[in-house]
C-alpha cells in the first residue's frame, strides 16, 4: 500500500508538471491594441500617466444598437513631450465591410507645429477606408482596419496607412 501510494502521488506531480501554463493572466487577456504608420513610419498610441487619474492612449465608441456610429482617437505624447500628436475617425452606419471614413475635420494633429499648421483635415479625393472585421457586443471589443490622408492649411501631408486597432469601446 505504501509504494502505492508514493507512486500514485509520483504520477500526479509528473501529469501536472506537464499541464502548459496560461501565459498571460486572465487581467491580460485583451490589451487595447491600436496601430499605423504615419507617412510610411510606425504609430503607436502612449500617454503619461497622471497619477491621480491615470491616462487613456485610445478612446473608442460603437453605438452597435441603433445608429452604428463609430468614433475612435488615440493620442501619442512621449514622456518628454517633445512628440504630442493624435489621430481620429469618426462616423455614422458602420457595420462592417468597406465604409468611407465621414468626419472631416482634425484627423490628425500634430500639437509641436504652429499654431496655423497643428490640424490636419481628411482629404476627400483620396483613400478614406475603415473596414470593421469583428464586433464583440457581450465583451465589448471592436476590430477593424483604417487608412486615409489629411492636409494642413501649410500645405503638409499626413499618410496615415497599414492602420489596426482591436480596441474596448463604449456603447
Amino acid at each position: 500500500m505504501k509504494y502505492l501510494t508514493i507512486l500514485l502521488i509520483a504520477s500526479l506531480s509528473l501529469a501536472s508538471s506537464c499541464q502548459k501554463e496560461d501565459p498571460f493572466p486572465p487581467e491580460d487577456y485583451h490589451k487595447d491594441i491600436f496601430r499605423c504608420k504615419v507617412n510610411g513610419v510606425e504609430w503607436t498610441p502612449h500617454c503619461i500617466s497622471d497619477p491621480l487619474f491615470g491616462c487613456d492612449a485610445v478612446d473608442c465608441q460603437y453605438y452597435w444598437k441603433d445608429t452604428k456610429t463609430f468614433e475612435i482617437s488615440a493620442v501619442n505624447i512621449s514622456n518628454d513631450k517633445t512628440l504630442n500628436n493624435s489621430i481620429s475617425f469618426a462616423g455614422f452606419g458602420y457595420e462592417g465591410n468597406e465604409n468611407l471614413i465621414r468626419s472631416l475635420k482634425e484627423n490628425y494633429k500634430d500639437w509641436n507645429k504652429p499654431s496655423g499648421c497643428r490640424f490636419y483635415d481628411l482629404d476627400t479625393t483620396s483613400t478614406r477606408r475603415l473596414t470593421i472585421l469583428e464586433v464583440d457586443t457581450i465583451n465589448y471589443l471592436i476590430e477593424g482596419t483604417f487608412e486615409f490622408t489629411a492636409n494642413n492649411e501649410c500645405f503638409d501631408t499626413m499618410r496615415i496607412t497599414d492602420g489596426y486597432f482591436h480596441v474596448n469601446f463604449r456603447a
